[in-house]
Order: C-alpha cells, then structure tokens, then sequence
C-alpha cells in the first residue's frame, strides 16, 4: 500500500540514498526536480512546470499561477523560476553531475524560460554542491530574531557572493538601516491598504492539507479580506527591520533574463546563510511601490533596481516543518 502523500511532509523527507539505487536517467532527473521544486516562491505559488528531455530538463513558468496585483510585472514569479534552477544545480553538483544554463531571450508564454543541462563528471562545482544540505533545512522565518550581530564566517561567506556577483547582492550599510525600514513600513500601509491586494492575499490562504498556498488559520482569509491591518504590519515590519542582524539586497534588470538569473543569486543567498545557521525572511512591498523602490534603489547605490531586500540575523525559534509543495508529477509536462 503507498504511503501516504502529505504536502508539508513528504516532499522535505528525501532520502539522497535512494537516487543511487535509481536506474533509468530519466527517473534520476526527477529525483533532482525533487528538490528543484523546494524553491522559494510567492505566497507559495509554484509556478513552475518542468519537461525532461534527452540533454537536461526545460523549465517553464505556469503564468495560470501569477500574482496580477502581488507582483503586477511577474518580477517576483519570473525570480523563483531561477531559484529552481539553483536547486536544481547544486542537487545535481551533490551527485555528480554538471550543469550548464541556456536562457530564452525571447519572451512567449508557451516557451521555456531556460534549459538546463545535465552530464555526469567527475568534477563537479564545488561551490554549487556544498550547498545541498541548505536545500531542506532552508525556512523563511517571520517571527523574532536574537539582538546577536553575523558571525565572521557568516560574513565572509557573504562578502565572497558579493564578490562573486558584485552588482547583484548588496548589503544595506548600518547607518542606512533605519531609513530603509522606514520604506518597508511606508510599503506596508500603501499595499495592505488596497483592497485587491488583500482579497488576493486571501486567495492563496490555505488549511492544513494543501499542497500549496500560505497556510493559515480558517477565519484568516475573512479577517485578510475585511481589515486593513496595514499600520500594525508596518510598525511590526519596521521593528524586524532595525532589529535585523543585516539588510540584504538583490538587484537586477528588470528583463526576464536578468530576473531569473538574480533567482539563481537570492537561492544562492538563502542557502548560504542556511547552511551558515541563521534565517531570513523577505521584505518585499515596499520593492512592488514604484516611489518607494526608487528610494530604496538611491539608498544603496547600486546601479541596477532592486528586486529583492531580506533580514538576516538569529531566529529565536526554529520552524521544524516546511512549505507544502505539490506532487512533482503534477508539474511535469
């Protein structure tokens, strides 16, 4: 009898053993997609479709699962399409396989929007495979952090990405801290203040049992629809803010290239400070206000946009579960 299938569960329950007992090439890129699909995504949306092919794997955003009001521009959608293919990377750098990235420059729904290519090596990407542990312990954490600052390693693990893709992570300098949480609050009330961004919020609100979406309680996606609670989630956003051990930013052209590429960097991001033990969460409403990003853009000097701006720091509380993510077989072609 099967087991089973519990979408909190099952899926972050991999037992990497089991790839090396996999005989057919096509059912061992499936178990690498298996943790592909463990990718962050906005408001748990997945919107991502995957076709194996002969050479490696083409992967597809499922634009049926947009965000029209959360993220009007796909900015958001286009980016967890390249944190998949990070996972998707380092899982197979882990069992030794190497993997090169062709993207789709040319923008057409029924096209994929890269292709990845997979083939065994006996050396594969160090950098990439050290991360593979990261991609089941790794947690958006919303709740309070420790008043501890980063550690030396975690900051030189840090440092060396931003060396690595210096025009595409950016730390918010200390004295500009407080400044930026004050763009995420103004982000806060302007965005919960608009009565189709809640109504969608609440749309993606989910029960226990479901396979993908933000969980949450029953009466929540009522309270969502009904209450601007804006100004309490700004005052709250803005605390988390100043307290954060760091600001961290992601930028990059606003193309579809460029946004799934910046994916691949904020996944690299996210594992790196898993695996260095700490967590984060993503300070997002302020970037989808025009005025405010263009703020937040001047503030750290970068030469491209922001698409992205995360906390670092110490949780006071682990989360032991994860995200549900849906059957893979689901979002094959």
């Amino acid at each position: 009898m099967p087991e089973l299938y519990k979408p909190a569960v099952t899926p972050w329950g991999l037992d990497e053993g089991e790839f090396y007992e996999i005989e057919s090439q096509r059912e061992q890129v499936e178990f690498l997609l298996r943790y592909a699909i463990l990718a962050p995504s906005g408001h748990n949306s997945q919107p991502w479709t995957f076709r194996i092919t002969e050479d490696g794997v083409e992967i597809y955003a499922d634009y049926s699962r947009r965000l029209p009001v959360a993220d009007p521009g796909d900015r958001e959608l286009v980016m967890s399409i390249g944190a998949v293919i990070t996972n998707l990377r380092v899982a197979a750098a882990h069992f030794g396989i190497e993997t090169s990235v062709l993207y789709q420059p040319v923008f057409d729904e029924a096209l994929p929007l890269a292709m990845v290519s997979l083939r065994e090596t006996c050396a594969p990407d160090d950098r990439l495979a050290r991360l593979f542990p990261a991609i089941r312990l790794r947690r958006t954490s919303r709740g309070k952090f420790m008043q501890r600052p980063v550690d030396i390693k975690t900051l030189t693990e840090l440092f060396d990405l931003m060396t690595e893709f210096p025009q595409a992570v950016r730390l918010v300098l200390p004295q500009d801290k407080r400044r930026a949480a004050r763009l995420v609050a103004a982000g806060n009330r302007e965005q919960w203040a608009r009565v189709e961004f809640r109504e969608e919020l609440a749309d993606w609100m989910r029960g226990h049992g479901a396979a993908d979406g933000l969980l949450a309680p029953p009466l929540a996606p009522w309270v969502v629809r009904h209450f601007d609670v804006g100004p309490a989630r700004a005052r709250h956003d803005r605390e988390q803010a100043e307290a954060a051990a760091a600001l961290l930013a992601i930028t990059a052209e606003d193309d579809r290239v460029s946004l799934v590429q910046a994916g691949e960097v904020l996944e690299r991001v996210l594992l790196t400070i898993t695996l260095c033990g700490l967590q984060y969460s993503f300070f997002n409403l302020a970037i989808g206000v025009v005025n405010l990003r263009r703020r937040l853009w001047d503030l750290l000097g970068s030469r491209r946009p922001p698409q992205v701006l995360l906390r670092i720091g110490h949780a006071r509380r682990l989360l032991r579960g994860g995200t549900p993510r849906r059957k893979l077989d689901t979002v094959l072609r």
